[in-house]
């Protein structure tokens, strides 16, 4: 798991203010660099991965549920990637995963993975790795870095989720995950979510390592020009 579903009043307004700020700062960079570098054609497939990750995100089976971040971070490139990670989000807590408080850091969550899985995938391709297994660890690495800044974002905001689960005139009928599984007896247990997160949820890492594998070789020979581009991009400079 690494997109956090909190509802909007559980994270302190730092934490999450503070996620729309460095979101914000991303989503600049972002559009300076796409508009530069990217044409029409692109932001269309912009559309289309979006709507590809939104789909996927929106069906859960726990403790997991795909995504499909890295393969649009590969194949989009830097920019574009940032952009389709803030509109996914903003859908996302409009269909109630996770509030709109949260978008920002879900962003940044998301973000993370796209953006270590694109540098880890055009690594190992420089390097000769075969596409499927540069795609299937490039997903890893990605998913678990994510997971990682998911589960330092939660215990950032450890103190007042605990609150949250003590107040006795909250209800918490949030969907079945790692962190509504942690929570026990008013409490938040730190030790038991790192084992859903990292444990289980390397679980689901290789499974979307092996689907995500699967697509960039399937567009590699379908949509070659897709693959080449992604392989040949870099990061635009500033």
């Amino acid at each position: 798991m690494s997109h956090i579903h909190l509802p909007d009043g559980v994270l302190p307004l730092w934490l999450w203010a503070g996620g729309y700020l460095v979101a914000a700062l991303l989503l600049a960079l972002a559009w300076r660099w796409g508009r530069r570098e990217t044409d029409a054609k692109r932001f269309a497939l912009l559309g289309i991965f979006a709507a590809m990750m939104l789909l996927v995100m929106s069906i859960e089976i726990p403790p997991y549920h795909a995504n499909l971040s890295v393969v649009t971070g590969i194949i989009l490139g830097p920019a574009l990637a940032v952009l389709a990670a803030w509109i996914v989000n903003v859908f996302l807590s409009f269909m109630g995963h996770g509030g709109v408080t949260v978008a920002g850091l879900n962003t940044l969550v998301i973000a993370i993975e796209m953006l270590s899985g694109y540098a880890v995938f055009h690594l190992l391709r420089r390097v000769r790795v075969p596409l499927a297994v540069a795609g299937f660890l490039a997903v890893i690495i990605g998913l678990g870095l994510g997971t990682g800044a998911s589960y330092g974002i939660i215990v950032a905001g450890a103190p007042t989720i605990n609150a949250s689960l003590r107040a006795p005139e909250t209800t918490h009928e949030h969907e079945p995950g790692p962190l509504t599984d942690a929570a026990q007896g008013g409490h938040l247990d730190l030790h038991r979510l790192a084992i859903l997160m990292f444990g289980f949820g390397a679980i689901g890492w290789i499974l979307e390592g092996i689907i995500s594998a699967a697509i960039l070789v399937a567009l590699n020979r379908v949509y070659p020009d897709l693959v080449i581009r992604a392989e040949t991009a870099r990061i635009p400079e500033s």
